[in-house]
C-alpha cells in the first residue's frame, strides 16, 4: 500500500497565481481521508508551505528549501541545515556580480541587497515580502545564516554560474535548477531526496510505500527513491525520463495512487 504522498508545489500542486486548483485540492483531501499520509516538498520556505496548507485545510509533513528544513505534520523539526558563513559569503560575493537577482534565504525570510522593479514583480508569486538588506556581505554570518542562495536570471547566465559554483565549491554545496532560469544553491548533501529519506525513516516507511509528484530537476532525487514517481507532462524531457508515470495534474496522480491501493490485497 502507498501510505505517503509527497508533492512539489510550484508547477505541480501550486499554480503561478499561488492557488491550488479545486480538483487538486479535493484529490488531496480524498487521499488524506483514505488514510494516505501527505507531505509537501518545495524549494519555498516553510512559512510559505504553511500558507498553502491553509488553503487545503489539512496539516502535512513539510520539506522546505529543497530539504534544508524538515518538519512533521505535528510541527516537530527533524532536520535543519545552513551554510558555513564563509562559504555563503564567498558564493554571494561572486553571485552579486552577475546580471541576475540574487536572493539569500534563511528559514523564514528571503533577502536581497537592493530592491528593484523586478523584485516588485516577483512578489506576486510570493506569500511574504522580500526584505532589503543593503549590507548583505557583512550581514551574512552576523544577522543572516543562509540555508539557500537563489540566482534568477537568463538561462545562459544561470547555467554558467551553476558550472562555476560546482567547480569552485564542489565539496561544500549542491545545486539545483528548481525552475527555468532559477538556480538554487544549497549546503552539501541537502536535497529533496535526502530529506524525504529522513522523513521515511522517521515514519518507518519503505520505498514502495511512498509516491512523489514533481516537475523539475530538484524533484529528481525524490523520483529516484520510490517506484511510484509521477512527473507533470510540462516538465523538461530530462526530468520526465526520471519518473515512472507522466501525468497532467496532481489529481490525476492521486487517482492513480488510490487505484494502486485499491488493487492491493487487504490484510
Amino acid at each position: 500500500m502507498i501510505q505517503l504522498i509527497v508533492t512539489d508545489l510550484d508547477g505541480t500542486l501550486l499554480g503561478y497565481d499561488r492557488r491550488v486548483k479545486k480538483e487538486d485540492r479535493e484529490a488531496v483531501i480524498r487521499a488524506i481521508t483514505s488514510n494516505v499520509d501527505f507531505a509537501v516538498a518545495s524549494g519555498r520556505m516553510d512559512n510559505e508551505i504553511l500558507e498553502v496548507l491553509k488553503e487545503i485545510g489539512h496539516d502535512a509533513h513539510r520539506i522546505s528549501q529543497n530539504g534544508a528544513f524538515v518538519y512533521t505534520k505535528n510541527h516537530r523539526l527533524l532536520h535543519h541545515s545552513a551554510f558555513h558563513p564563509d562559504i555563503a559569503r564567498s558564493i554571494y560575493e561572486q553571485a552579486r556580480k552577475l546580471e541576475a537577482i540574487v536572493l539569500v534565504c534563511n528559514e523564514q525570510t528571503s533577502f536581497v541587497e537592493t530592491k528593484t522593479a523586478q523584485i516588485e514583480q516577483m512578489k506576486a508569486r510570493l506569500f511574504f515580502d522580500i526584505v532589503e538588506k543593503r549590507n548583505m556581505l557583512e550581514a551574512i554570518g552576523r544577522d543572516i545564516f543562509p540555508s539557500k542562495i537563489t540566482v534568477i536570471g537568463e538561462e545562459h547566465v544561470v547555467l554558467h554560474f551553476e558550472r562555476f559554483v560546482r567547480e569552485t565549491w564542489a565539496q561544500h554545496v549542491d545545486t539545483f535548477i528548481s525552475e527555468p532560469r532559477c538556480l538554487d544553491i544549497m549546503p552539501k548533501q541537502i536535497s529533496k531526496g535526502e530529506a524525504l529519506r529522513l522523513l521515511m525513516n522517521h515514519l518507518q516507511l519503505k520505498a514502495e510505500e511512498v509516491a512523489c509528484f514533481g516537475d523539475s530537476f530538484n524533484d529528481i532525487p525524490m523520483f529516484r527513491l520510490t517506484p511510484h514517481s509521477f512527473v507533470m507532462s510540462h516538465a523538461p524531457e530530462q526530468v520526465k525520463k526520471e519518473a515512472r508515470y507522466i501525468v497532467s495534474s496532481v489529481h490525476e496522480a492521486i487517482e492513480t495512487v488510490l487505484s494502486i491501493n485499491e488493487k492491493m490485497p487487504q490484510t
